[in-house]
Parts: C-alpha cells; structure tokens; sequence
C-alpha cells in the first residue's frame, strides 16, 4: 500500500526529527545525530567499540526501514510502509536506546 501522503517523507519531517533528538538525548551526552534527505542516524560515540549503539531510519521505494544496534548486534529491524508508523517505532526505540545508554554510563 502506498503512502497516503506522498509529501510526507524523512525531509519534511526533519525538524520534527531533530526536535524529537534533542528532547530525548539532552542527558544522555557523548550521542549524534545526522540527517539527511533520506536517512537518519542516531549514534552513541564511543571510540572503545567498532559497533556503537545506533538507531538507523532510511527510506527506501518501498517504504522506511528502522535499524537498531544495541552496541553488539542488531537488536532490531523493523519495517514500516508510511512515515508515520515509521516515526512512530523511531521514537519509541530512540527513547528505548538514550535509556540503555544512560544505563550503561552510570555503570561506569
């Protein structure tokens, strides 16, 4: 099934995206993001392991994939057909990953 609303896509909601960054990482420290007409990527910096914990939103033709890394593997791979129920799992796993990562920081 087709996007309902073909304008809506990574691009125009990249402000949405940004904002949503900001309000769940302002804590968590030692995170990035990039965005781009048709990814977005969350990413913890740590230069101690190769496969950090990240959080991936790309739109493909067919639709949107959201990858997350856990700092060891893909812990999830979820795929969504419009943006909304893409942006939906994004922010659910975006809070799922600052939580993990604020978890793991005070450990050290």
């Amino acid at each position: 099934m087709r996007d309902p609303y073909p304008n809506h896509n990574i691009e125009t909601n990249l402000i949405k995206i940004e904002n949503l960054y900001k309000s769940i990482f302002t804590e968590v420290g030692n995170t990035s993001i990039e965005l781009s007409k048709h990814l977005v990527l969350i990413a913890h910096e740590d230069s101690s392991n190769n496969d950090a914990a990240s959080l991936e939103l790309m739109e493909h033709n067919y639709g949107y994939s959201i990858s997350y890394w856990d700092g060891y593997s893909l812990a999830e791979k979820i795929d969504a057909q419009d943006i909304r129920a893409a942006l939906k799992i994004f922010k659910r796993l975006a809070k799922k990953l600052a939580k993990n990562l604020q978890r793991f920081s005070s450990q050290t």
